[in-house]
């Protein structure tokens, strides 16, 4: 098989959806996920905690749960890598996909997810790129899929409208937004920011609601996207793991 029939397998599967959860509180969780629900769309959730709206993902056959360590010297979910793993692997026993906080990577972190389990990285941003596609590493054995859109770097240009220039680029297309970005519906950081000097994520919802932009930002983003990702089959990293893998061994004979 060419190199460009490889391509066109990619071009066919529908825009791919992650959440980075950055330690949002469940009502932020509920809410996103209830909208995913609602249009029975899948979606793979990287989580950095556990609670109760966690574990319920996690009974959803809907959602792929994958890890989202804290690799940086201040991370409250352990003293080191393999610490970190094994904390976040207690929550996600089963869980094979990942993507690093702040996409921080490493020769030495990467040879420790395989002693975890870990058969799919999400840590590669190419912002608005075409013909991407996973590639699977035989040093490290892992997959690694490269995403094209983020909430937060979307938040330069703030293109919040153009929904049909997404799904006309070619190649793999996978979202990563943060359920955080959603409720507030977000078009810059900065109630973010402020947020967070005031405590986030332990602000109860009444007073978080009153930060929400009410004009054009991620969740119009959002909301627009999975209205049309409702009429398409959809997937998790894990699906098009799967895919990937077979259709690498099968080219492999």
């Amino acid at each position: 098989m060419s190199v460009g029939k490889k391509s066109n397998i990619f071009n066919e599967i529908s825009p791919l959806l992650t959440f980075d959860t950055d330690w949002a509180p469940d009502y932020v969780i509920d809410y996103v996920s209830e909208k995913l629900e609602k249009l029975k769309i899948k979606a793979t959730w990287f989580i950095t905690h556990d609670s109760p709206s966690i574990r319920k993902l996690g009974k959803n056959s809907l959602f792929e749960i994958g890890l989202h360590p804290n690799f940086a010297n201040n991370s409250t979910q352990g003293n080191n890598v393999n610490d970190i793993l094994k904390n976040l692997k207690e929550i996600v026993p089963k869980a094979e996909s990942i993507r690093t906080h702040g996409l921080l990577q490493s020769s030495e972190i990467f040879l420790k997810f395989k002693e975890f389990g870990i058969k799919n990285d999400v840590s590669i941003l190419l912002h608005e790129e075409s013909f991407l596609k996973p590639h699977y590493s035989k040093y490290f054995q892992i997959t690694r899929f490269p995403y094209f859109w983020e909430d937060d770097v979307e938040m330069v240009t703030r293109n919040w409208k153009n929904i049909e220039k997404y799904f006309s680029i070619s190649g793999l297309k996978i979202f990563d937004f943060h359920p955080i970005h959603i409720f507030l519906n977000s078009d810059t950081m900065e109630k973010y920011d402020e947020l967070k000097q005031m405590g986030y994520p332990k602000i109860e919802q009444k007073l978080m609601s009153k930060f929400r932009n009410k004009s054009i930002g991620v969740n119009t983003f959002f909301d627009n996207l999975i209205l049309k990702l409702s009429n398409s089959k959809s997937h998790t990293i894990k699906d098009i793991s799967r895919i990937f893998d077979m259709q690498r061994i099968k080219e492999e004979k």
